[in-house]
């Protein structure tokens, strides 16, 4: 069974390119699982360090064999069993090698996708107060 956890910036295209191949891999790979983890942009760079140094990973490399930062990953991609695999150029080239899947979607899609993860996002923290 495959689990990961997909983190980013509510509104980063890139975020929404993730969050896409992952529920494509959902739905037609039946071991494949997701939690996605959507984040308001301001409070990223804390979320991204605090996960982080949660999992432990400035002392371990990530799958692509290299040492990563939080400032250096504009999105999170890690296995539930905490191996970080990285950003999203990390996470489609894993997928490609591991599963030979690919999903691509044009950039304007991605923009419209990455401003209603936004919006939902802020409505969801309105809902809660």
């Amino acid at each position: 069974m495959a689990y990961f956890m997909i983190a980013g910036r509510a509104n980063d295209p890139e975020y929404a390119r993730a969050e896409m191949l992952a529920h494509h891999l959902n739905i037609n790979l039946p071991s494949f699982h997701i939690t996605l983890l959507p984040q308001h942009p301001d409070d990223w760079p804390d979320y991204a360090r605090q996960i982080f140094i949660q999992n432990g990973w400035a002392n371990r490399m990530a799958h692509d064999r290299t040492f990563k930062t939080p400032e250096g990953l504009e999105q999170m991609v890690w296995r539930e069993s905490g191996e970080l695999i990285g950003d999203t150029k990390d996470f489609l080239k894993f997928i490609k090698q591991a599963y030979d899947q690919e999903y691509n979607l044009d950039d304007g899609t991605l923009a419209d996708i990455a401003k209603e993860n936004y919006e939902e996002l802020l409505a969801s923290k309105q809902a809660s107060k």
